[in-house]
């Protein structure tokens, strides 16, 4: 719908030289709508793009309609307020809001709000539901994926895909990692396999809603989902019972992460955290916390024992499978955080771990013309070498998870620091106002990538209550 004073045209895309070009050109095998209409000094003038299923608009209407649409915008970006000293900071309430909202597409979180718009159970989108108090889509999300976990066969045999050398297991249902227990990628029962190990965020965010909110009832009726995917954990993923668990393609990073079977901090710190908390859960809702204390108990002394260095002070990436058993000291910012984010160190180990990461971790200044240098800097997700996607980015969900680990361990100010210089590179110094981005500008290979993606705003959310706020709700502390 265009002002009727306006005149428009089938144009050449290809003609973009200048706007005068294009409104000159004609339609060819690029097509661009162009058009031109005459302003008056004081007069409002209406465009409106309609999807064709919605009841047409007549020009006459659109006052209204913006009228109505501005007000939902405005309600929507007032739904968290930040009210602080930093005015960088007080902008982030409306940006966060429209981007969570962005991301929700019923009935589940997307993987992005433009780049990537499709299901996506494991990335960390989910999380916004609860801070922001959205626990109806934190329901809605939570249940379609429930039918989409696999509930048989209860075990399957080990396939590796041999068109992919032996890289992958062979996407196939019924084969081991697809069976009993698996979630898979889009939600509401299609059940299909996919590469990607979707199951621990999905729980992580299931478990930390619960803790949240303290609904039993829906605790009750996702007991089986939790049961199930744990049982399912462990037999993939601890062959050998020894507490420590292979990860497999189970975070952001996972593209181009491999362990070959070996013994992995960031997914056993996951599945401690996941016991640990079903065990809290399991009187309540009427099953035997035992098995679950258990677990957790064997899982955090092998962390500890195997997987922590005593002499440089903080874990190891992973303990190879094979041979000489050797441990990778080099850890990725994901081995630091989601150990803390998930309980397992102590107060001292937390603080030493951190200190790996002021050490070790690649700093990157973040500097602009016209804002004071006042030590603004971001982080690479490692120090490893050759450069490949996934593995050493400076991407903005892995620096905020970070922040909100030192926020864990009492570091505030370093923790504010590094979260403001996030905030400050992605919403005001990169391409889109606003926005909050997957990878930064000062990703040396990719460069600013995606608009509103899913992953960094679910830990936006996270941090600016837990962290930023300090609330962090825990329900199932009287469990």
């Amino acid at each position: 719908m265009l002002p009727p004073t306006s005149e428009t045209h089938v144009a050449d895309a290809a003609q973009q030289a200048s706007p005068a070009q294009l409104y000159a050109s004609q339609a060819s095998a690029t097509p661009v709508l162009t058009g031109a209409v005459k302003v008056k000094a004081g007069e409002v003038l209406y465009f409106a793009i309609q999807k064709p299923e919605a009841a047409a608009l007549r020009y006459a209407d659109l006052p209204q309609a913006w009228a109505r649409t501005e007000a939902a915008r405005q309600k929507l970006a007032s739904r968290v307020r930040v009210q602080t000293p930093d005015p960088y900071i007080n902008t982030l309430g409306g940006a966060l809001s429209i981007a969570a909202d962005a991301i929700w597409q019923d009935p589940a979180y997307l993987h992005g709000a433009i780049a990537w718009r499709m299901p996506l159970n494991g990335w960390r989108g989910a999380y916004t539901a609860s801070p922001l108090g959205w626990h109806d889509r934190a329901q809605t999300h939570f249940r379609a994926y429930a039918k989409s976990q696999l509930t048989s066969p209860e075990v399957g045999p080990l396939v590796m895909d041999t068109a992919l050398h032996l890289a992958r297991h062979q996407e196939k249902l019924g084969t081991a990692v697809f069976s009993s227990g698996y979630i898979s990628r889009n939600p509401g029962g299609d059940l299909r396999p996919h590469h990607y190990d979707m199951n621990l965020v999905y729980i992580d965010a299931l478990l930390r809603h619960l803790r949240w909110t303290g609904d039993l009832t829906m605790a009750r009726e996702l007991w089986p989902v939790l049961e199930r995917h744990l049982a399912w954990e462990k037999r993939n993923f601890d062959k050998d019972n020894d507490g420590l668990y292979d990860a497999y393609a189970a975070i952001w990073a996972s593209d181009a992460l491999q362990y070959s079977g070996g013994a992995v901090t960031h997914s056993s710190a996951y599945n401690y955290w996941a016991n640990k908390l079903a065990a809290k859960l399991a009187p309540r809702v009427g099953q035997n916390p035992q098995p679950y204390r258990q677990e957790a108990a064997k899982i955090h002394q092998a962390l500890n024992a195997r997987l922590w260095m005593p002499t440089q002070g903080w874990y190891a990436e992973y303990q190879d499978a094979l041979g000489l058993k050797q441990l990778h000291p080099a850890a990725g910012l994901w081995t630091v955080y989601h150990a803390l984010d998930s309980e397992v160190p102590d107060a001292f180990q937390a603080y030493q771990a951190l200190r790996y990461v002021d050490a070790n971790i690649p700093h990157i200044p973040v500097r602009a013309t016209g804002l004071p240098d006042e030590g603004y800097h971001l982080l690479s997700t490692t120090n490893w070498q050759p450069y490949d996607w996934s593995i050493n980015n400076v991407a903005m969900a892995e620096v905020l998870h970070t922040t909100l680990a030192n926020w864990q361990a009492g570091r505030t100010e370093e923790a504010f620091k590094l979260w403001k210089s996030a905030l400050l590179e992605s919403m005001y110094l990169g391409s889109s106002p606003g926005n909050i981005q997957q990878v930064s500008f000062y990703d040396a290979h990719r460069g600013e990538l995606y608009r509103d993606f899913a992953d960094p705003i679910g830990v936006t959310a996270r941090t600016l209550l837990e962290g930023l706020f300090g609330i962090v709700p825990d329900a199932l502390g009287a469990f």
